[in-house]
C-alpha cells in the first residue's frame, strides 16, 4: 500500500511532498468545512476560503497540486442541512 501511495505523490508527480503537508491539508480543508458549517448555522451569509478550491484531488489520489478535495467535503457538509439542493448540484465523480 505504501508503495502504491508513493506513486501518487512525490518528486515525480505534480503533487510534491513537503514539510508541513499534513498541516497544510488540514488548514485549507478545515477552512472550507468550517465555512459550510457557518453557513448551515446562519452564522454567516457568505464564506470564502481563499486557500481552498483544490478540486483536482480524487477520492484516493492527489492530483494537479491538490491533495484533498475540500470543495466536495464542504458540499457534503452543506447537504446535511440543505438536502433539497442535492439534485441540483452535480458532484464531481471521485474515482479511485
Amino acid at each position: 500500500q505504501t508503495r502504491r501511495y508513493q506513486r501518487r505523490v512525490g518528486e515525480f508527480t505534480d503533487c510534491p511532498v513537503f514539510e508541513g503537508l499534513y498541516r497544510f491539508c488540514q488548514s485549507y480543508t478545515g477552512a472550507s468545512i468550517d465555512g459550510a458549517i457557518k453557513l448551515n448555522h446562519n452564522m454567516a451569509d457568505i464564506c470564502v476560503n481563499w486557500s481552498g478550491g483544490l478540486h483536482h484531488a480524487k477520492k484516493a489520489e492527489a492530483s494537479g497540486f491538490c491533495y484533498v478535495n475540500d470543495i466536495v467535503l464542504a458540499i457534503l457538509e452543506l447537504l446535511k442541512y440543505h438536502p433539497a439542493y442535492s439534485a441540483l448540484i452535480p458532484l464531481p465523480s471521485v474515482s479511485d
